[in-house]
């Protein structure tokens, strides 16, 4: 396993999040309830950068057609809007987390 270090503890406060692009990915790292999680940071749907949506709770939302995401999980939990019709999106890949002495690291070999 291959963790890199992305950020202290002290960048990202609780329900908060942080876009980070490292080792040609572009990852999204959240602190939910003084944990921190990390998945794509881009939307399954049409590539949407989710450090401009809406974090509430452990939801994030795109902000271009309003897909939803578990930041935990990266599962998606409702799709994008266009108009009345409603579509799917994939589930977004998530990344093993460790912090150690402050530093949050995350593993992009998985």
């Amino acid at each position: 396993m291959s963790f890199i270090e992305v950020a202290k503890t002290t960048e990202i406060p609780n329900g908060q999040m942080k876009s980070f692009s490292t080792a040609g990915k572009e990852i999204l790292v959240t602190n939910y309830e003084g944990n921190y999680f990390a998945i794509d940071a881009k939307c399954t749907h049409m590539g949407g950068k989710l450090i401009n949506g809406k974090l509430e709770g452990k939801i994030v939302t795109c902000p271009v057609h309003g897909a939803r995401f578990d930041v935990t999980t990266g599962v998606s939990v409702s799709g994008p809007k266009l108009g009345p019709i409603k579509l799917k999106a994939k589930n977004l890949a998530i990344y093993e987390v460790k912090v150690d002495n402050k530093i949050i690291a995350i593993n992009i070999n998985e």
